[in-house]
């Protein structure tokens, strides 16, 4: 292997050339390279990721680029100046766009403008206490729907796996909230700083937990552990909290979506919260006793003559969080499954009496051993074509259960289960879900949609759909796999290392499912132990519970990186027969145009394959904008299916 010196210095060329080409480009006028090669180190699979902006009139021949320099491969974006600043301005400080740019590095500069937003902008300092507050908010909402499911898993359906898999998406996030508590940007890996501002926390819940037995005692300490983390952090909810105490009276989730987001947009150029991201925020906080919910009638659409009821939450400041955990500690009862029915009755006697509302889908399992007291109904509506309605998603209340709806016309409908790939997630979730009511032909049994709504013989894959999901999915395992191995080989993290490992198995596990023309679920590593237990349990059951070291990580990335390669004919075959067929050289550019529509991550695939020598990288000429005089190189690939390295 090349010295680490020596590869380095091949990256730095590799970003001269670049600069030294795009620099003469007069439609150009800066480059900023981010990623490893910014505030990291790179190693030999790195990619550089670059920004070219350009002038406001540029007319790129299109948005992302795939270029090579030196052998180093390059993506790039190229955007117009005024869009990309806007853009960046608009972005919160500590979001994942601030931190991009924060530990990124600017190659050249022609406008004095650019020069000087970057400088302002593209800083380290610590974040204002107000950006802050925010960016904790959003954190905290993306990180929720992970901790209710890992106790979901534990206290319901006693999975202890999937449990695991669950805490280890929960402490990431939580990560990201200690560093930004310590006012530091977050840079993409969030939990090696996170270690050293709370060492006794993280080591609790990553490092001893990773290293040891996942046996029940240890998921309930960890879960509490999380809990308490939480429970002693009220002030991430802050903003949540001040608006409600501000308020007086109780506020719908929609009063609470539209002012809270408009405020911030409109004051400090934030952009607006997902409407389900303050859902769970809001229904956490009722769970902890911090604030209390009631129920608001509301109407779906414009011209319902049918009320259904919103949840509305108000705080004064008196209620503290709840010391007690009940509903965290999974005690289930009967009434619980038989409340939840009884919900999903009510409400879908009263959807199916607005007539603006053609059908209703249920799209949750709601099985008396999968259901417990933070169960949410996910509720699908299909709405007559010209129905006018203000969201696409509604937070609703029946019989206090939460029930989460998600609007589409039929036309819009239609067009989704046209749209949606056999073998996808969605595929999955809607054969697997059940017609509560339908005043409309689309989801009959005579139905000419691709797959019917509510019909699990439809989870077989057809052949051209399986193509496309292994394609992706095996080029997803190749992009985390190299990442898996620049933390063992370079950075010599062995914990991480494994981190990146489990993301790495999920991917296996989906191929695995797809080549046996099943669609994977969203446990998809039971159907992929069970189709191949051997390299399963060899690579990922087999680990979980033993301190890691590093002969145990280098055969499981070893037995993975073979895995590939020995199916690679399979994953990628729509590519390879493709250069096949042509017999010649075929551009990046001429792979997408003609693999159009299908979305194959086509740069990454080609990146791998040339790599392990089963295609054949060159380079050709490529003008960034339809003005342009200068031009810059594009990988372009062929093959030779008589290759001796395959």
């Amino acid at each position: 292997m090349r010295s680490q010196d020596a590869i380095e210095q091949q990256y730095h060329e590799a970003v001269d050339a670049l600069v030294e080409k795009i620099e003469k480009d007069p439609y150009i006028l800066a480059a900023i390279v981010a990623g490893s090669f910014s505030y990291a180190q790179v190693w030999e699979k790195s990619d550089l990721d670059v920004e070219i902006i350009g002038r406001d009139a540029i007319r790129p021949t299109q948005a992302f680029f795939s270029l090579v320099e030196n052998g180093v491969n390059i993506h790039a974006n190229i955007t117009p100046r005024n869009a990309f600043k806007q853009s960046i301005e608009s972005a919160q400080q500590g979001s994942f766009m601030h931190s991009y740019f924060s530990h990124s590095t600017l190659l050249f500069s022609r406008d004095a403008s650019i020069q000087e937003w970057y400088d302002k902008n593209a800083s380290l300092d610590n974040i204002g206490e107000r950006d802050k507050q925010f960016q904790l908010l959003n954190v905290i909402a993306g990180t929720l729907p992970s901790l209710v499911y890992a106790e979901k898993q534990f206290y319901v359906n006693k999975d202890d796996l999937t449990c695991f898999l669950s805490i280890l998406n929960v402490v990431q996030g939580l990560a990201r909230i200690e560093v930004l508590l310590n006012n530091e940007i977050p840079a993409r890996e969030v939990i090696q700083p996170a270690l050293r501002y709370n060492p006794d926390f993280f080591d609790r819940v990553y490092t001893d937990f990773i290293n040891c037995e996942k046996n029940e005692t240890v998921l309930q300490d960890t879960l509490d552990a999380i809990n308490d983390y939480l429970d002693e952090r009220q002030f991430i909810f802050q903003p949540v909290l001040d608006y409600l105490a501000e308020q007086k009276a109780p506020r719908t989730l929609t009063e609470l979506n539209a002012d809270l987001g408009r405020g911030l947009h409109d004051t400090e150029g934030f952009p607006n919260f997902d409407d389900e991201s303050l859902d769970l925020v809001c229904q956490w906080l009722a769970w902890k006793g911090t604030i209390k919910q009631i129920a608001r009638p509301m109407k779906l659409t414009a011209k319902s003559q049918i009320a259904v009821e919103e949840p509305a939450y108000y705080y004064d400041g008196s209620v503290g969080a709840s010391s007690a955990r009940d509903s965290s500690q999974g005690h289930l009862t009967a009434d619980t499954h038989a409340q939840i029915q009884s919900a999903v009755e009510s409400i879908t006697d009263t959807l199916e009496q607005d007539r603006y509302i053609l059908a209703a889908i249920l799209t949750s399992n709601l099985a008396e051993d999968n259901v417990w007291e933070k169960t949410t109904i996910q509720i699908t509506l299909i709405l007559r074509d010209g129905t006018k309605f203000k969201q696409r998603q509604f937070q609703l209340i029946e019989e206090g259960i939460p029930i989460r709806v998600r609007l589409y016309t039929r036309g819009d409908y239609r067009k989704l289960l046209d749209s949606t790939l056999q073998g996808s997630t969605l595929h999955s979730i809607l054969a697997d879900s059940r017609v509560l009511f339908s005043k409309d032909s689309l989801l009959s049994v005579d139905g000419d949609a691709n797959f019917r709504v509510g019909d699990p013989s439809c989870l077989q894959v057809a052949e051209r759909d399986m193509y496309s999901q292994l394609f992706n999915a095996a080029a997803g395992a190749t992009a985390i796999l190299a990442k898996a191995e620049k933390w063992f080989h370079l950075k010599q993290d062995l914990n991480y290392t494994f981190l990146y490992l489990t993301y790495l198995v999920r991917e296996l596990a989906r191929i695995e499912t797809l080549m046996h023309n099943e669609t994977p679920r969203r446990k998809v590593i039971y159907q992929a132990l069970e189709h191949n237990p051997s390299f399963f349990t060899a690579v990922f059951t087999d680990l979980i519970d033993k301190p890691k070291d590093e002969a145990m990580l280098r055969n499981a990335l070893e037995q993975v990186d073979t895995y590939l390669e020995d199916n690679l004919q399979m994953l990628f075959r729509p590519l390879l027969d493709f250069l096949e067929e042509s017999g010649d050289e075929r551009t990046i550019t001429d792979l997408y145009m003609h693999f159009g529509k299908r979305g194959l991550a086509l740069e990454l695939a080609c990146e791998w394959l040339a790599e392990k020598y089963v295609i054949e990288q060159f380079s050709a000429p490529v003008r960034l904008t339809k003005d342009s005089q200068t031009a810059v190189e594009e990988p372009a690939y062929y093959y030779d299916a008589n290759n001796p390295f395959l």
